[in-house]
């Protein structure tokens, strides 16, 4: 029994139990030395303090956020100007208002007397008179500049006569007829000095307008 014991307390076995138990006092305590917390921190770990953490996260949110608005906004087409263009006046609505020989009877020197001509003229016109009764007409009557006023007047009035018999047996109504006779008073004597020229000048022109 003596031996057994002996040899379990060993001196070596009981110098090397001192040597550690002095070595672990002597050992700091690890939560209380800055030093082992200083080398317990992984590498590279941030020391930022958490607000400057927030205002980071919160500006990359914000830049990530108008990257994305930027790449989705559609693309504008060129806006083209076209110039205005111009606007033709449009003729006026009234019957041949473009087309004057479409509404001119022509008689003969001193005559009153409707030709075959003017009968077609009258034909059309009082067709046109018939179909809108919001059209009114005037009957200008005109002669050449022979003889003197009295009596051109006196013609143009028996031209206008005839031409508006002619419209009323044609069925045009009393109220869409008016009468202007001018006689000789717009003929330009100078500038009408042939045959050719005063022929032109005894007419009846229909003019038109609405009520």
């Amino acid at each position: 029994m003596k031996l057994t014991t002996r040899q379990h307390n060993h001196p070596g076995r009981i110098i090397a139990k001192l040597a550690g138990s002095r070595l672990g006092s002597r050992l700091p305590n690890r939560a209380s030395s800055p030093a082992l917390v200083a080398v317990s921190r992984p590498a590279g770990a941030s020391t930022m303090p958490p607000y400057l953490r927030l205002r980071l996260v919160c500006l990359a949110g914000a830049i990530l956020l108008s990257a994305c608005s930027t790449i989705d906004q559609p693309v504008s087409e060129p806006v083209t100007v076209r110039e205005p263009v111009p606007v033709t006046p449009a003729v006026p609505n009234t019957p041949f208002a473009d087309e004057p020989e479409k509404r001119t009877v022509y008689f003969g020197f001193g005559e009153a007397r409707i030709g075959h001509e003017g009968v077609v003229v009258l034909s059309e016109n009082a067709l046109r008179l018939k179909n809108d009764s919001q059209l009114i007409v005037t009957l200008v009557g005109h002669t050449d500049n022979l003889g003197s006023a009295a009596y051109n007047l006196a013609v143009a009035d028996k031209r206008i006569e005839a031409v508006n018999d002619k419209l009323r047996s044609l069925g045009v109504a009393k109220n869409q007829l008016r009468r202007l006779p001018l006689g000789s008073e717009q003929s330009n004597k100078e500038a009408c000095d042939s045959e050719a020229c005063r022929q032109t000048m005894r007419k009846v022109e229909l003019v038109y307008e609405r009520r």
